[in-house]
């Protein structure tokens, strides 16, 4: 499913979860940075996902794994990803599903920020 029909049959509710290929530490070992995946996200469980870029054929069956079986963003960021391996790129986009939630929400930064002010 590409975005556009994902974005036409969920409307505002689909998030798109971009992560690029050069922040993967295999991938810059073997210089072949260009490329990223983008996972389309509906209620935590992704509904489609696009690879370009070095091995993208084999990043792909992780995510016909999950989406066959419904199962959510939070089971592909609990992985165990082997590092530095290609395929940790599969586990980092499911992590920048999240990061907006931990770092962007308020009651967080408030919590952090009272923990920093009592702490020494």
């Amino acid at each position: 499913m590409t975005e556009a029909q994902a974005r036409e049959a969920h409307g505002d509710t689909l998030e798109v979860v971009r992560f690029h290929f050069e922040h993967n530490d295999r991938l810059i070992a073997e210089r072949k940075t260009a490329g990223l995946i983008k996972v389309m996200v509906l209620k935590g469980r992704p509904v489609g996902v696009s690879i370009a870029g070095h091995q993208a054929g084999e990043l792909i069956n992780l995510w016909s794994l999950v989406i066959a079986n419904k199962l959510k963003m939070k089971h592909v960021a609990a992985m165990v990803s082997p590092y530095p391996t290609i395929g940790e790129i599969n586990k980092r986009a499911a992590g920048a599903y999240f990061s907006p939630r931990l770092f962007d929400n308020p009651m967080v930064k408030r919590v952090v920020r009272f923990v920093q002010r009592w702490l020494p």
